[in-house]
């Protein structure tokens, strides 16, 4: 499916995703949500959503057309008003690693991951801290 996307279209998902990255980064250091960022994710939300459709298979779910950028932007808007406003806001978290900005939802059981990914960020600190240990070893 092909989505045609305008300038207009562009320049308001670059707006919705700068609004998303300061609300969940604000979030995730217990700060209050900036009032840029919230007047921009709920004039987003206010476009109709994607609307989703079930294929004749009974098993694969779609979108039905068209499909037009602002369903897009509305239904990422609303989803992000569900998070920061549901059971898992308090679990937004900024990734542990001293180079890496990104945010992440902690599903964990305890509440206590401190990295976006272990793949990523946690695999690196703890071979940075294994080859400090070594370094020091006699």
């Amino acid at each position: 499916m092909t989505v045609p996307v305008t300038a207009a279209d562009l320049a308001a998902a670059k707006t919705l995703r700068q609004a998303i990255w300061e609300a969940a980064h604000a979030r995730a250091a217990g700060r209050p949500l900036p009032a840029g960022a919230l007047a921009a994710i709920n004039r987003s939300a206010t476009a109709a959503p994607l609307v989703p459709e079930l294929a004749a298979d009974g098993a694969t779910a779609g979108w039905a057309p068209p499909v037009e950028v602002t369903q897009v932007l509305s239904t990422l808007a609303r989803e992000m008003i569900e998070l920061l406003s549901g059971p898992l806001s308090g679990r937004i978290r900024e990734c542990a690693s001293d180079n890496c900005p990104m945010v992440f939802v902690d599903s964990s059981r305890p509440g206590a991951r401190r990295w976006c990914a272990m793949e990523r960020c946690g695999n690196r600190h703890k071979l940075r801290a294994l080859r400090a240990r070594r370094a020091t070893e006699p």
